[in-house]
């Protein structure tokens, strides 16, 4: 069967022609599509690529416009209030709010005048659900018209009828509530004369000035680098230059500050030569940034807390330098590694995960994408320095191998690139590349394949040469390619021998993403005000999709920011009456099923968490809780929750008691009580019927994080050479104070060695466990809170709540 002959292609509606091959039986029991976020934000969309929408470590998204970047965090798995419900803003001058309002009084009296079948402009046929989209009705499922009001005349099918406007499923609570702040980018170009470039190379390679700055890049940092413990954020400009953003005390909704210009350091550390008396050409070409790329943090154990990730910087001089931030919190370079190009440089970088060679090194890979269309590969090797510096302090090494040739390529650009495990995805217009090494531990095949992408849909611009957006696998067989059009290129036998998966597989995918496109169109107040005298037919839009990501490595839920852009008639609008729309999506049975299902997924999270000191709570958690956010998933899965919530984590080796670091942030049990304490919170808010039992479960998670914290800190105090002997008042105080606090369980706990500990440090402190004969010592100043100085009470608590004790 042709494609192009689908009759659900031209209306963009569900498709309900039957796959060719069997369906597993977890995908069968998945939601259609559901809506959890579909937001307008005026502007205009960036140049496509991927990356242009990414989540951080800490749980927040950005999507870029060509005036700046836009941060978004979902109010979810956090005890912050809700933010506050913003004006509209589709809302200007030029569409004031009565025109809009006016736009939807026209609609909905079209629909009650052109139908009468009492449907609310609703057919029979209208009121089925598709098995791809998931369309509902204008009425709900319980029976309420909730949107009658808009449900008119669309013009949106072919043939000799038309259908009428039909509501995505969405969330029963509604869609998911966002924080949104940003940056904007210079506009003036008021740094040029501060950096004293100028255009400059050859006439093929020429850098050209733009009228106005735009953003070109931008990508997270790891978690735990800013000064409140959170992410950084890097933005390249059209300019080729870069600076640095941190978020003061709320990353959510107040503003980010430029911290470092790291175009202006790689200035001051040029040779005198490229800056006197003026900035020579070849200065020039190394002060431009083409690409950049930060790497995760190295799992070194022992160096857990110290950073170790490296920003990589490539510019127009075909050069590649390595930044590190450290624990000082000050930008420096470390190599610069050059590449010996004449007239190319390198248009982008993806890092791997680090992989450890032992317990002081690990290794990573470095692919360099470049102007030819050939791919490089540097080996990064980080190690622990093996005698501490000056100061006492542990630092990092760096060892960088030269880059060898992996794939020459066609001379056609790349348009992506990205690890998938130790496997490389790149692509090309019309194409996918993978390579796999001969050692890699994620598929059983090895070398470069290659596979031609076809056209997935009849629309405009549903062909398969545009740029790709968004990489993800979905589950082990399963790679998932999305290009700017919004298509979806499904390639299958991933893990041994990867092909493309059958057109219609693709295509129900990219339907279900598109049906969330023509509900959004239909729905813009901006492209209602523009099209007021003429039907919208969704077969002339095309989603201009600037960006798309995945949501966490589990499920089938996505981001992507898109907007509409009419071929047909070559609409266009100015920039004030234009605007984009993020989207996060559950695309449920539309995708293929992930290998595991939703309990036994959350488990495995649960009892064998990543580090939270790298990545939050509230990031590990997201898919999760959007896919229990999804209609009629949450109810059935209390139960199941709850037990989840109860169950002990695995015991997990303790780290060493010496590093307090470690301790507290390399323990896997530990960290498994963090998130469930996250989840029974979330829980205690979304399921209301239930929060007494939850609360009971989060009281219970909370003391025993306590406890684990309070022998944690026992065991470090123990393990110093000097103990408290000759530690301040304040020092004193809080040790008199954990060890009082440890005596609640100390005493029936059967681990002798912390009751040896807290009694050792009980002596030296002068705080007898029994008060017995030093009861003046006591009643001391040892006794009061170290944080508000008034008296500690017998169950641990002083006289301004602060709780020192069990």
């Amino acid at each position: 069967m042709d494609i192009d002959s689908n009759p659900h292609i031209n209306n963009g509606g569900p498709s309900t022609s039957s796959s060719p091959s069997s369906t597993a039986p977890a995908a069968a029991a998945q939601l259609p599509v559901t809506i959890l976020t579909s937001r307008s934000f005026p502007g205009v969309s960036s140049s496509t690529r991927m990356g242009n929408v990414s989540w951080s470590e800490d749980g927040q998204c950005l999507f870029m416009t060509r005036k700046g970047v836009n941060i978004v965090t979902p109010h979810l798995a956090t005890t912050l209030p809700p933010p506050a419900t913003l004006v509209d803003p589709t809302v200007s001058l030029e569409n004031p709010l009565h025109q809009l309002n006016e736009s939807k009084r026209r609609a909905a009296l079209a629909s009650i005048t052109d139908t009468g079948n009492g449907n609310g402009g609703l057919s029979d046929d209208d009121n089925q659900e598709g098995e791809g989209g998931g369309f509902l009705d204008e009425k709900d499922e319980d029976g309420e018209d909730d949107n009658a009001a808009t449900a008119g005349k669309t013009g949106t099918g072919t043939g000799s009828g038309t259908k009428k406007l039909r509501r995505m499923r969405r969330p029963d609570n509604g869609e998911i509530r966002w924080w949104v702040t940003g940056i904007e980018v210079d506009k003036d170009g008021s740094r040029d004369d501060v950096y004293g470039w100028a255009e400059v190379g050859e006439e093929s390679t020429a850098i050209l000035r733009e009228k106005e700055v735009t953003t070109r890049q931008a990508i997270w940092s790891p978690s735990n680098l800013s000064d409140i413990g959170g992410c950084l954020l890097v933005v390249l400009s059209s300019s080729m230059q870069v600076s640095v953003y941190a978020p003061r005390n709320d990353p959510y909704s107040k503003q980010w500050d430029e911290i470092a210009d790291l175009t202006a350091l790689t200035k001051a550390l040029l040779p005198p030569q490229m800056t006197q008396p003026e900035l020579t050409e070849q200065g020039m070409l190394e002060l431009r940034t083409t690409a950049l790329a930060w790497s995760s943090q190295p799992p070194v154990e022992s160096m857990i807390g110290i950073d170790g990730s490296l920003l990589a910087l490539s510019n127009r001089a075909a050069k590649l330098a390595f930044w590190s931030y450290g624990p000082q919190k000050r930008f420096k370079r470390l190599e610069v590694v050059d590449l010996r190009l004449r007239g190319g440089w390198i248009t982008d970088i993806a890092w791997s995960q680090w992989k450890l060679e032992d317990e002081r090194t690990c290794e990573a890979q470095l692919a360099l994408s470049l102007t030819d269309g050939s791919i490089r590969l540097l080996h990064v090797r980080r190690s622990v320095a093996a005698y501490p510096d000056s100061d006492g302090s542990r630092s990092w090494k760096l060892e960088v191998s030269q880059p060898l040739m992996l794939d020459r390529g066609d001379k056609r650009i790349i348009t992506s690139i990205k690890w998938i495990g130790d496997v490389l995805v790149w692509t090309k217009a019309g194409s996918v590349h993978l390579f796999a090494d001969r050692d890699n531990q994620t598929v059983s095949w090895e070398g470069v394949r290659t596979l031609r992408l076809a056209r997935v849909g009849n629309w405009a611009s549903a062909n398969g040469v545009g740029p790709c957006v968004g990489i993800h696998r979905i589950n082990r067989d399963n790679l998932l390619i999305v290009l700017s059009s919004l298509t979806a290129h499904l390639i299958t036998s991933f893990a041994t021998s990867p092909t493309l998966a059958h057109p219609h597989e693709s295509l129900k995918l990219t339907l279900g993403m598109r049906d969330v496109f023509v509900d959004q169109l239909m729905a813009d107040p901006l492209i209602k005000a523009r099209w007021r005298a003429a039907p919208i037919e969704p077969d002339g839009w095309t989603a201009h999709t600037a960006g798309w990501s995945e949501v966490g490595s589990w499920g089938n839920i996505g981001t992507w920011v898109t907007e509409p852009v009419n071929f047909h008639n070559l609409d266009s609008a100015t920039e004030g009456k234009r605007a984009i729309s993020l989207n996060v999506a559950n695309l449920g049975k539309t995708a293929p099923a992930p290998d595991i299902s939703f309990m036994e997924a959350l488990q495995a999270v649960l009892d064998r968490p990543p580090r939270l000191i790298h990545i939050s709570p509230g990031k590990v958690l997201l898919p999760y809780l959007l896919h229990l956010h999804s209609p009629a998933e949450g109810t059935a899965a209390t139960s199941e929750l709850l037990d989840l919530i109860k169950r002990p984590p695995p015991i997990s080796p303790s780290a060493t008691a010496s590093n307090l670091s470690s301790s507290l942030w390399g323990e896997t049990s530990l960290d498994s009580l963090r998130l469930r304490l996250v989840l029974a919170q979330w829980c205690i808010a979304t399921f209301t019927d239930a929060a007494a039992e939850f609360k009971q479960a989060s009281a219970r998670v909370s003391a025993a994080i306590d406890r684990r914290l309070l022998i944690i800190l026992i065991q470090w105090i123990g393990s110093l050479p000097e103990g408290p002997s000759n530690s301040g008042p304040t020092d004193r105080q809080f040790v008199s104070l954990l060890v009082k606090a440890t005596k609640a369980f100390s005493d029936t706990d059967s681990n002798p060695a912390i009751q040896e500990v807290a009694h050792r440090l009980a002596t030296q402190t002068r705080v007898l466990q029994s008060g017995g004969s030093n009861a003046e010592d006591n009643a001391s100043s040892d006794e009061r809170c170290p944080a508000c100085k008034t008296e500690v009470a017998a169950d641990g608590v002083c006289a301004k709540g602060h709780v020192w004790g069990e």
